[in-house]
């Protein structure tokens, strides 16, 4: 091997160590997201007359069951409302898959080990599923939907998280997290919502 080889192979390898060292600094640790997600009881004026519609619970999703549109926007505007604790995770699937990748196994352990950690075991959580708003609005709710329940399946197959404390809705590109740029990968997303006090209701 030339020495020019060598310090290209040397840099390349420098590259790609900085890269993956970036991107596990960005991952949140088990007590990122259990901090993130800890109740803190319910919002002031929440669950009262003239609060809003409450939806004490949303219906699993199985079965082929889904939620209306009015349904799932009743769930986030509850959760946008009563300021519900939330994570937002970037759980990788291929192209036009529900599957679940190799490369989304690190987050999805990390997750189910703050879901069973004893700082929120017990609770109730929603597992919502967003796409971007390329594509035609019908199937990104499809796709939504299958990644929300895959995620679902994958944690109380895997963890001790009880099958009915663990909700599955898929939004599609209904929630944009960011509206101004509806096609930015930011949108592509799955949001953890701590849903206990209202489940408590």
């Amino acid at each position: 091997m030339s020495n020019l080889s060598f310090v290209v192979l040397a840099a390349s390898s420098l590259l790609l160590l900085s890269a993956l060292a970036g991107q596990a600094a960005d991952a949140p640790t088990v007590d990122d997201l259990v901090n993130q997600l800890q109740s803190r009881g319910p919002a002031p004026g929440a669950g009262k007359p003239g609060a809003g519609k409450v939806v004490k619970r949303p219906p699993t999703v199985k079965g082929g069951h889904k939620l209306t549109s009015k349904e799932r926007r009743d769930v986030a505007e509850t959760a946008r409302r009563d300021a519900l604790p939330t994570a937002d995770l970037e759980i990788y699937f291929d192209f036009n898959s529900a599957a679940i990748t190799p490369a989304a196994l690190p987050i999805l352990k990390t997750l189910g080990e703050a879901l069973s950690d004893g700082r929120l075991a017990g609770g109730t959580f929603i597992v919502g599923g967003h796409t971007d708003a390329k594509g035609e609005a019908d199937y990104n709710q499809s796709l939504s939907q299958r990644r929300a329940a895959a995620v679902r399946e994958f944690l109380i197959t895997n963890f001790p998280i009880p099958p009915a404390k663990l909700m599955a809705i898929g939004y599609g590109e209904e929630q944009l997290k960011a509206a101004d740029e509806p096609l930015a990968g930011v949108n592509r997303r799955v949001q953890i919502i701590n849903w206990t006090d209202v489940a408590a209701r």
